[in-house]
């Protein structure tokens, strides 16, 4: 009877320690559900993060395998080692556009203002940035530096299209028809 156990047990320990290399483990990547912001000039395609740099939340961009989020920040590129990778299905929907009025808050500056993260096309490539309410350019880091640009596309809330609205009444008819 002894026997009998003793073997099943050595069966049961065998079998397990051999099946352990065929097991398969797979990571799943931070990046799988991040949000796309541009693509570098090797063609890497460049994801939005977040890092705290000066006693702010700071837009940034990271890439598969980097492990850091470089920032633009006061003329230069910071790069941080401690950052987080937000899930762009907290953004809900959503379009790159020239306007900012309707613009997602990333961060937070220093002074308190919020940032907004912003795409311009530079040296072949796109590559994401920020910005502020009031500021007509899209801060981006690139090769170490800070590099201002001026044409460029804020993350923004898609907005609704009406169709067949009434003008409510009291409300003045300023439209114009064309027959």
């Amino acid at each position: 009877m002894f026997r009998a156990i003793a073997l099943l047990f050595m069966t049961l320990l065998v079998s397990s320690v051999f099946a352990y290399p065929n097991v398969h483990h797979h990571q799943v990547s931070p990046l799988t559900n991040a949000l796309r912001t541009g693509t570098d000039t090797n063609g890497a395609i460049l994801y939005l993060c977040q890092a705290k740099l000066f006693g702010s939340i700071q837009p940034g961009k990271t890439w598969a395998g980097y492990g850091r989020c470089n920032v633009p920040y006061g003329g230069k590129e910071y790069v941080v080692d401690q950052f987080t990778i937000p899930n762009q299905r907290s953004f809900g929907q959503f379009n790159w556009e020239r306007d900012h009025r309707s613009a997602l808050q990333i961060g937070k500056d220093t002074n308190g203002n919020p940032l907004f993260v912003c795409q311009a096309n530079f040296n072949g490539s796109i590559q994401p940035g920020k910005t502020w309410p009031g500021y007509n350019h899209c801060n981006i880091s690139y090769a170490g530096r800070e590099v201002i640009t001026d044409y460029f596309r804020v993350l923004s809330r898609q907005q609704e299209i009406i169709v067949g609205s009434k003008i409510p009444r009291g409300q003045p008819n300023n439209m114009h028809s064309h027959y």
